[in-house]
């Protein structure tokens, strides 16, 4: 069995080192880091909010808007932790996601 394989692969060395480097994979470009694109909170329709927060949907969505109009506009990003629903972790989930 062990004379079998070195056999095997003694033939297969050379093949492999002879190989042209054409039938070598090519390396992968590497991929495209997609920029993320800014939601205003304070312009955004319930369905723009809801389309680039990760974790809201169109409910937590309306809810934004509903604080929205109720503060007259957010000031400071913090406050969408007046949200039901929306918390410390979803907003460093998003916080790069948004803009004032």
């Amino acid at each position: 069995m062990l004379r079998k394989t070195l056999i095997v692969a003694a033939m297969l060395s050379p093949m492999v080192l002879l190989a042209p480097a054409s039938a070598q994979p090519s390396p992968q470009p590497s991929p495209q880091v997609q920029q993320v694109q800014a939601v205003n909170l304070n312009t955004a329709s319930a369905e723009q909010l809801a389309m680039g927060l990760t974790g809201v949907g169109l409910k937590r969505a309306e809810a934004i808007i509903e604080l929205r109009t109720k503060l007259g506009g957010f000031t400071d990003i913090n406050q969408l932790l007046q949200v039901k629903g929306l918390g410390p972790r979803m907003l460093e989930l998003n916080r790069e996601r948004m803009q004032l």
